[in-house]
């Protein structure tokens, strides 16, 4: 009886593909869970965790920044505008 090695082969190997992607796809989601839980078991964004507003406004768009920095940078690099004297 004559074995077609190469299916089985062929066989095989897309089935480790396929055990492969679905172990990526579970571990990618056990990690993004573990990046939003903190060590007691509570959420991040529950544990009073808060983000910059972004409350700079640009005089000249209607861009908004969070950090002076970035709205200097966004002014220099977008309007022309350069920095002021100190």
């Amino acid at each position: 009886m004559p074995v077609n090695l190469a299916a089985i082969l062929r066989s095989m190997l897309t089935a480790k593909q396929t055990a492969s992607s679905l172990d990526l796809r579970l571990l990618l989601e056990v990690a993004r869970t573990l990046r939003t839980m903190r060590a007691d078991g509570s959420s991040a964004k529950t544990a009073g965790v808060t983000r910059r507003r972004r409350s700079l406004r640009c005089p000249r768009c209607d861009r908004r920044f969070a950090m002076p920095v970035h709205l200097g940078r966004h002014l220099a690099t977008t309007h022309g505008r350069k920095k002021r004297a100190a």
